[in-house]
């Protein structure tokens, strides 16, 4: 058999298609891992790393005095499975196997995952044979090439990968573990530090305090409008910037009429057409159409999986020779391109454009299969355009401009304007996405003289350097060697996950200050690029085989081991400055109620925010669960209660910006107080001073304190304490309605929760047990779909009968009897016979009897005549007498109230016939039988 191994299942899926031709692919599913196989191989794909790199055992007890952080520098290294089920079916496989070939991605992490691909085989398997396929795209051509000229695996670039994977497991461990214990801090809120991620965000934080630090310096600038054969435009002082207000003001005072023309020149420019993607300039481009690093990464990681564009993780800008320009071309053309195909096919240049950096792994990203926008959906049909589009573009010609430029004079004042015109797009034509802005000038003659229609001398301030966009960080980390271009996208992610940076542009957070702010004062190493930058120079070494990877890890280590030296020396100035520093992040502002500090506080799945004087004072406000996200404060603060803006963060979703949260407190419960009869705007406004904002808050206070609060005598605010109860049971019941109504039926565009609960209540129907009451046609009226509606209604009304039953006092454990028997109403316990419901049951039947007594006082209905055991064991013997008559036919007997010789004789055959499904015609022989 001919194993084959790629890096994820869909490349598997798609490699074994293509490989395949026309011959079927079976596909089989071994623990919820797909393998795909046609004659003699088997396709199976990884997870990525279905291995990891950790620590030896022993070393998992952060707080473990024998290992401390610093002994993780030099813990032993083991690999372990992290896909086990993966991992076990590769060797399965693999026992089997007379060839495999690994075809994981074709770069430095590829290679070690091939590697681990290699190691979990080889451990099975000593003898087989293993070779590699490597590919830049996933095409048919591309990949029918790779497996007809197969390659040994690339050990020097796993050893590579295998480096960096020890080298930031060891920084990032022993660093996280000593600066959490530092500033006391565990679980989600520990201190995460790396070894590219920490000077990634040391320039986050670098120029933040540069704006912060800004002085701006005032400058002015002059300028006049003119104009000629009606047609108006500007010309500036060719002074540019006066940072003198008097020089600037007395050359506006000179600036007299004539304006004489005095220098005419023109010509033209080329505009250069843009070179072909790398991963960083694709990023760059992507971020202008909205799209984050991350998302961008993903969404062209899916299309090369997909076969429709080449590997999107290279540094090349170099289309190579082998690559078929023209066979790109012919594969867009006839498709939605076809025009702009055609036009460049016309029109190309000599060469295609190329960039500054030239590698042999891969090529630049560029299109390899022709897609739509109803195949690809709108996000990837963006990126794709975007990808087409500037393959297009690099064998485009260049665009040319016709520039003109006036230099005036007034009275000795010198004024110039610069015009340009686009006379041949080029390029342009076919990539959208740079702006040609024209100014187009009247033609002009030397010694003209023109008008003066206005003269405006404007007052402006040097601005502060920008904050750094995704795009443009992802630009200065390449260019001082942090990361690569497989990592750096996801650098910045984890930055943003661990609540270090937010916002777009990027800006720190308290607690990222605090922590650059503490390896700045002790190990400045951390935050500084060069040390990152030489590991990353000696791994391109080990790929040349020039280092070891064994080299390189040591001394990493020696480098870490000097950094300690200087932590361990201040760990505790080193807590005591983060601690100090980030109490601030999650202080909300000051209490309404003492004025101490309200700090969000997070328990598990609940959060809230609460008053830092508690017990003393218990104000506190309501968030939701941090399954919505987790609750960080914000720069913005409210103008009405000096409290800071709070967010939601949650991993993969959108941040949830509440705003102030009293003002949200506030407002979410405005309705919930409306449900108390006696609540006034008068009364609301009242509370609401006295920093009273819930039914929960009135509910929780004496009628005195209430009296008190709000001006009322103490009966009357006993009124409102009971209302309140009442209240927050309505909230209760709705709540539990709430609950189910999600749990059942289905979210879609147009029929959300909310809104399918507020038409439930505007239906009537504010509880479980209002629901059960419900039909069907009500519900579908308040959105819910037929099958979800009967669903619904079906658990609404089991739910609600087994709670009047528990109400009406029936014992649990003979509760779950009745209910295993199918009896689950109060109604069916009511009007069923005795002596069927002890049969059904097994419970005794004067057990039953008190039962039934209980539930019929309960629905207000007559209690039926007990009926003793005695009685129904000796009416048993008496029918079970009579020939032809069994004991499944005495169980149906039971159900129309007859258990004995008595009952029978006095019974209506017609009507024991309808309960019972008896013929008529045989109850009478029962009954002609006793007489």
């Amino acid at each position: 058999m001919h194993l084959i191994i790629t890096e994820k299942n869909i490349s598997a899926k798609r490699i074994a298609q293509i490989l395949a031709g026309e011959e079927k692919v079976k596909t089989t599913k071994d623990g919820n891992v797909f393998t795909y196989s046609f004659d003699d191989r088997t396709v199976v794909g990884l997870k990525g790393h279905v291995v990891e790199v950790d620590f030896e055992p022993g070393y998992t007890n952060w707080r473990s005095t024998t290992h401390t952080p610093r002994t993780l520098i030099d813990a032993g290294i083991v690999k372990k499975p992290t896909e086990k089920k993966i991992v076990n079916l590769i060797q399965k496989l693999a026992k089997k196997a007379d060839l495999v070939t690994i075809a994981t991605d074709f770069d430095t992490e590829g290679e070690l995952i091939g590697k681990e691909a290699y190691e979990l085989v080889r451990a099975v398997n000593p003898g087989v044979r293993i070779n590699r396929a490597r590919f830049s795209a996933i095409t048919p051509a591309e990949i029918r090439a790779a497996f007809e000229n197969p390659v040994e695996l690339d050990f020097d670039l796993a050893a590579a990968g295998e480096a960096r994977q020890t080298v930031d497991l060891m920084w990032g461990a022993a660093l996280t573990r000593f600066l959490s214990l530092a500033a006391r801090r565990g679980g989600r809120d520990i201190l995460s530090v790396g070894r590219v991620q920490s000077p990634t965000l040391a320039m986050i934080v670098d120029r933040e305090r540069e704006i912060e630090n800004f002085v701006p310096q005032k400058y002015w600038q002059l300028s006049l409008t003119t104009e000629k054969d009606g047609t108006t435009f500007e010309a500036r002082h060719t002074a540019g910037r006066f940072t003198d207000y008097n020089a600037a003001l007395a050359a506006k005072e000179r600036t007299k009429e004539p304006l004489v023309v005095t220098e005419v020149k023109e010509g033209q420019k080329i505009d250069r057409a843009p070179t072909p993607f790398d991963t960083t300039t694709f990023i760059v481009s992507a971020a202008r159409l909205g799209f984050s690093a991350a998302n961008a990464m993903r969404i062209a990681e899916d299309l090369y999986m997909n076969g429709y564009i080449s590997y999107p993780r290279t540094d090349n800008t170099v289309y190579p020779g082998s690559l078929s320009l023209n066979g790109i071309l012919e594969t867009l053309k006839g498709g939605v391109f076809d025009k702009d195909v055609v036009w460049v096919q016309r029109n190309r240049r000599s060469t295609p454009t190329r960039g500054k950096k030239e590698s042999t792994d891969h090529p630049p990203i560029h299109p390899t299969a022709a897609a739509t926008r109803e195949v690809l959906g709108e996000e990837r049909w963006k990126v794709y355009e975007l990808v087409v589009r500037r393959f297009l573009a690099t064998l485009s010609p260049d665009a040319k401009w016709a520039t003109t430029q006036y230099t005036f004079d007034a009275s000795g004042e010198t004024y110039r304007a610069t015009g340009g015109r686009l006379i041949d797009a080029g390029w342009r034509r076919v990539y959208p996405y740079s702006e040609a802005k024209e100014t187009i000038l009247p033609g002009l003659r030397q010694g003209e003289k023109l008008p003066i229609k206005d003269l405006k001398l404007e007052e402006k301030e040097t601005q502060p350097p920008a904050r750094y966009s995704q795009s443009r960080l992802i630009q200065v980390m390449e260019e001082l060697g942090l990361g690569t271009k497989s990592t750096r996208h996801e650098v910045i992610g984890k930055l943003i996950s661990r609540r270090y940076v937010e916002g777009n542009p990027l800006r720190p957070t308290l607690v990222g200050r605090a922590v650059i702010d503490a390896l700045d004062n002790h190990a400045a190493t951390i935050t500084e690029p060069e040390m990152t930058r030489t590991l990353e120079e000696h791994m391109q070494l080990i790929k040349q085989n020039r280092r070891s990877r064994d080299d390189v890890i040591t001394e990493s280590r020696q480098m870490l081991h000097r950094v300690f030296d200087n932590l361990e020396a201040h760990e505790s100035e080193i807590g005591e400055e983060i601690m100090e520093q980030t109490a601030e992040e999650h202080t909300v502002g000051p209490c309404p109620v003492c004025g101490q500090d309200l700090r969000i506080r997070h328990s598990g799945g609940s959060q809230f925010i609460g008053c830092s004087g508690y017990p003393e004072c218990r104000f506190n406000i309501s968030l939701p669960g941090t399954a919505w996200g987790r609750a960080i404060r914000t720069d913005k603060t409210c103008e009405k209660h000096n409290l800071a803006h709070i967010r939601l963060i949650k991993k993969g979703a959108r941040p949830w910006d509440m705003g102030c949260p009293l003002c949200s407190h506030i407002s979410s419960n405005i309705e919930a107080l409306h449900l108390m009869p006696s609540m006034t705007d008068d009364l609301l406004q009242r509370l609401h001073e006295k920093h009273i904002y819930t039914v929960s808050d009135i509910a929780g206070i004496s009628p005195e304190e209430l009296a008190e609060a709000v001006g009322t005598d103490i009966e009357e605010a006993g009124g409102l304490v009971r209302e309140a109860e009442d209240a927050l049971e309505i909230l209760r019941r709705r709540s539990e309605l709430r609950k189910l109504v999600r749990k059942i039926v289905p979210p879609r565009k147009g029929r959300s929760h909310a809104k399918i609960f507020r038409n439930l209540l505007e239906e009537g129907i504010g509880d479980l047990q209002a629901l059960s009451l419900a039909e069907v046609a009500t519900l579908k009226k308040a959105g819910i779909p037929e099958t979800a509606a009967n669903e619904l209604l079906e658990e609404a009304r089991r739910i609600s009968s087994e709670r009047a039953l528990r109400e009406a006092g029936v014992p649990a454990v003979s509760l779950k009897k009745y209910l295993e028997a199918g009896i689950s109403s109060p109604e069916g316990l009511c009007y069923l016979p005795i002596p069927y419901l002890a049969a059904k049951t097994g419970i005794n039947p004067e057990t039953v009897h008190k039962h039934v007594d209980l539930v019929c006082r309960y629905l207000g209905r007559p209690t039926p005549p007990k009926v003793s055991r005695q009685v129904i064991e000796r009416g048993r013997k008496e029918l079970l007498e009579i020939p032809g008559l069994g004991e499944a036919t005495l169980q149906r007997l039971y159900l129309a109230g007859v258990y004995d010789a008595e009952t029978l004789r006095e019974a209506d055959p017609e009507e024991v016939s309808s309960i019972t499904g008896i013929p008529k015609a045989r109850i009478h022989d029962y009954i002609s039988h006793l007489k």
